[in-house]
């Protein structure tokens, strides 16, 4: 039975004049649609104030690009896409951006001196009650969560009601 292979044609060299497209013939790049433009992403509020907040961050603490991108673990192109506002840091690493300067995220976001509200100390009571909690099963931690909730909204509503005295 003869063989039924077909010998493929031996390969020729390539001729660099011969079957070569045109330059103008070459294709184009495809533009996909809906795609921002640079301009575009740059005129977003939140990104501005983002993007000012952590170049001037990173001036105050004197810290190159590059060397916050080694202590992210990032590439220093992704460092200079979130200074220039092309893009945005995922929420995970937003969150170790923020740790890694030493800052709240609420400073990153939206800027301010970044000073931390001071709250007052607890009194032994309310420490007293924070041990006692603590030390509850979760069972008992949910039911008295949920009584506090409940009594709190119940109070809202009131408030509401009454309006506003106490």
């Amino acid at each position: 039975m003869p063989s039924q292979i077909k010998r493929a044609k031996p390969a020729r060299a390539f001729d660099n004049t011969e079957n070569r497209p045109a330059l103008k013939d070459a294709p184009q790049p495809m533009v996909l649609s809906g795609w921002p433009d640079e301009a575009d992403a740059r005129s977003d509020p939140s990104r501005d104030r983002f993007r000012h907040n952590l170049s001037r961050i990173m001036a105050e603490r004197k810290l190159t690009q590059a060397g916050l991108a080694r202590t992210m673990h990032v590439s220093r192109v992704a460092v200079h896409a979130w200074i220039w506002g092309t893009c945005f840091p995922e929420t995970s690493r937003l969150i170790r951006l923020a740790q890694t300067l030493n800052v709240p995220i609420g400073m990153l976001l939206e800027g301010g001196d970044g000073a931390p509200v001071p709250t007052p100390a607890p009194s032994n009571e309310e420490f007293l009650l924070l041990e006692a909690f603590r030390k509850l099963p979760n069972t008992a931690r949910l039911t008295l969560l949920a009584d506090a909730y409940e009594l709190t909204n119940q109070a809202s509503l009131d408030k509401l009601q009454t309006g506003g005295a106490p």
